[in-house]
């Protein structure tokens, strides 16, 4: 996409944040000189829209109904509409389950909101119905655009990869000839946070077919629609492509973490029970000399808190009870279903329902960070687990009577390597995943109004 600033032509509507900034800065600065209390700005909202005025006053964005960023072969004003006015809405349904012929053998996909967000089109579903099944559901052909309207994942989208149907807590829409499928997607994706605001308030989240087809979105010629999809899907495409590479590379890190963790005849392998590895901290933080709480995270070990993005509110002087982590310890939590150990390589303080191990000598720092997640210590978990509350907790003193093959600490040490080579490029790769869901972030709050 070629792009070229041109004020005199105004040719492209794009302004740079750094100009559009220092417009705002100017803008303020001589409400400020005019004897104005800029600081009497009711809300965000306001304010916003000040520096946005400032920046249309100073020719750096474009007036009326469009976007920030623009292919240059484009001028015009963009065209208010309704999420009605792109295609047919069609609410999903679901066949009796009492039926089982409906679902028996089934080759036709069937979404539910499990099947959408997590890449652009619906390639699979986890359930799929019979013909006889597919026959009593309302079709959507190719192209069709996903979006779930109940529920507490409401706002997650796909686009139908081939004829399908859904479940009714999706509403999709059969695109118009004469408007592009790629666009439409997109345009209701860059929107949807905005749309929240008109949910139903209530027990269970809702937004219906009719409140749907009535949102305010955009149009634009076709041929800017279609440039617009096409670029934006390069961009899903790409995204797609990289988190089947980091799955990819997961697997062959479980892999070869089994086959590293095999014992072998080769090196000096010794039996012992973990209790010969470990000691139970009970260190407290009466003090409090530590306020950031951690939590027990199965793919990252204990991380911070606030980086679980969950708003859990809780008084300072209550962890005064928590146990205090140190770097290279481990916590079991009550996920055994996922392996319920969790390697610390930071300080901090975690729920008292946690047990803190310290590991000695005999064990190399981080051996048994990479075991504790592998299938084969999850399997030995059985024999020492009770009850189901989110997994099964975990009961610490037959755990650590059970027998562990390990061997010598040079040769922990060389597997702790390796295995580290493999968790560094999977973060690597988790990163550029990252900046190209970044990128797209910007491309859809730049390109759409």
């Amino acid at each position: 996409m070629t792009m070229a600033a041109d004020k005199q032509d105004k040719v492209l509507n794009f302004s740079s944040e750094r100009e559009q900034s220092e417009a705002c800065s100017s803008s303020a600065e001589r409400e400020k000189n005019q004897g104005k209390n800029f600081l009497n700005v009711p809300n965000k909202r306001v304010q916003s829209q000040t520096c946005l005025n400032s920046a249309e006053r100073a020719g750096l964005r474009p007036k009326g109904n469009v976007p920030t960023l623009r292919f240059p072969e484009f001028t015009g004003g963009w065209i208010s509409c309704k999420v009605g006015d792109y295609g047919k809405i069609i609410t999903g349904s679901t066949p009796p389950t009492s039926d089982n012929t409906n679902y028996a053998d089934g080759t036709h996909l069937w979404a539910s909101p499990v099947d959408l967000g997590q890449t652009k089109y619906v390639i699979d579903t986890q359930t799929k119905l019979s013909s006889i099944g597919f026959g009593k559901t309302r079709k959507l052909p190719a192209g069709s655009v996903l979006i779930t309207c109940i529920g507490s994942t409401i706002g997650k989208m796909g686009m139908a990869a081939t004829e399908m149907s859904t479940n009714q807590q999706i509403n999709s829409i059969v695109v118009d000839s004469q408007y592009d499928n790629n666009f439409v997607y997109y345009a209701l994706q860059s929107r949807f946070p905005r749309y929240l605001t008109s949910v139903a308030v209530q027990a269970v989240p809702i937004m219906s077919k009719s409140s749907f087809e009535k949102l305010q979105n955009y149009r634009t010629a076709l041929e800017e629609q279609k440039k617009i999809g096409a670029l934006l899907n390069l961009i899903d495409e790409r995204i797609s492509t990289q988190i089947r590479i980091i799955e990819d590379l997961k697997s062959l890190s479980d892999v070869i973490c089994e086959r590293l963790y095999t014992p072998s005849e080769k090196g000096s392998w010794q039996t012992y029970k973990y209790a010969d590895f470990f000691s139970i901290s009970n260190e407290r933080n009466s003090k409090l000399q530590y306020t950031n709480v951690l939590s027990a995270s199965q793919e990252y070990g204990m991380i911070e808190r606030n980086e679980l993005n969950i708003d859990i509110k809780f008084e300072a002087s209550s962890i005064k009870n928590y146990k205090i982590v140190r770097p290279n310890q481990y916590v079991i939590h009550l996920r055994s279903f996922q392996g319920g150990f969790a390697y610390s390589d930071k300080t901090g303080v975690c729920s008292p329902a946690y047990t803190i191990l310290v590991p000695n000598e005999k064990l190399s720092r981080a051996f048994l960070k990479y075991y504790f997640t592998s299938k084969r210590f999850i399997d030995s978990l059985r024999i020492v687990t009770y009850g189901i509350r989110d997994g099964r907790s975990i009961s610490v003193e037959e755990f650590l009577q059970l027998k562990a093959v390990i061997p010598d600490v040079a040769h922990q040490q060389h597997i702790v390597h390796v295995m580290q080579l493999w968790e560094e490029k999977i973060r690597t790769e988790e990163g550029y995943l990252s900046k190209l869901q970044q990128q797209k972030k910007y491309l859809l709050s730049s390109m759409f109004i």
